[in-house]
């Protein structure tokens, strides 16, 4: 069977009231940790495919979500209405996954905005996972960027997402986001200001709650997340198990620069590896 005959597809309750989660579902044969991927802003959860096959494959059962108002998940397209649209949808995930394959130990990845997701959810809900991976993640948003927040204008405004470079080294990967349909090419203001400006807000406050062990990835050329941020957060996590990874001439989507990702994959799964029990 191949992986994409045996995925599972569904649609589940977000943190708010009439939106619902598409959540994916891939189980792996012979299974030795569950992996949640959380993707980043104006993604979907599809586009981590590569990654998902790599852990299934290498005994990860992997779960993954569309965060609202992305993908085929609800709510109005490209807008949030506070930092909880992030965190509290990946409790919601996190909770099921427990549930229902509870013997197994836990992990969650998450890249860019879906790095900010897990960094939420671990300074609110620290010792309730068995370990994280961020990839250049939105975390106090301080340094310069062409990520820019907050923004002027009413939450419901409208704006080109507009990729201004840093994006990736190989063309082709910029060229395929631009022309995927399925990434969000409109974003609003509130999604910049209420959940991801409000969310570095409450990490500069919070980040030394997060306890659990964490794996810290960053491009040092990264265009949309300047790496001083990255490097000033790692600093006021708390967790003693903590590594940070920065790949130099690497830029935002590490894990689609086709000239490192493989070894990027092999190194997140020797960390989750290494932390299993």
């Amino acid at each position: 069977m191949s992986f994409y005959s045996e995925q599972v597809d569904q649609m589940i309750n977000s943190n708010t009231s009439g939106i619902q989660l598409h959540m994916v579902t891939n189980l792996a044969p012979t299974p030795q940790a569950n992996v949640i991927i959380v993707h980043g802003l104006a993604e979907y959860a599809g586009r981590f495919d590569p990654l998902a096959s790599y852990l299934v494959q290498h005994n990860c059962n992997v779960f993954r979500y569309d965060q609202i108002g992305h993908g085929e998940s609800g709510g109005k397209r490209g807008f949030m209405k506070s930092p909880d649209d992030l965190s509290e949808n990946l409790k919601i995930i996190v909770g099921r996954v427990k549930h229902d394959y509870s013997n197994l130990p836990l992990f969650v990845i998450g890249h860019s905005m879906g790095g900010e997701t897990v960094l939420l959810y671990a300074a609110k809900y620290p010792g309730t996972v068995d370990g994280l991976v961020v990839t250049d993640p939105v975390s106090i948003a301080k340094g310069p960027s062409s990520l820019t927040v907050p923004m002027d204008g009413d939450e419901e405004t409208e704006f080109p997402n507009q990729i201004k470079g840093g994006l990736d080294c190989d063309r082709r990967v910029v060229d395929k986001y631009i022309n995927n349909d399925q990434v969000l090419h409109t974003l609003t203001v509130g999604i910049m200001n209420n959940a991801i400006w409000q969310g570095a807000l409450y990490l500069r406050e919070h980040l030394e709650n997060i306890t659990d062990p964490i794996l810290y990835l960053q491009g040092l050329k990264d265009g949309l997340i300047n790496y001083q941020d990255s490097l000033t957060a790692y600093t006021k996590i708390s967790s003693v198990d903590k590594e940070l990874h920065v790949y130099p001439f690497l830029m935002h989507e590490i894990l689609n620069e086709t000239s490192r990702k493989w070894e990027i994959y092999d190194e997140i799964l020797r960390w989750i590896n290494k932390h299993r029990y």
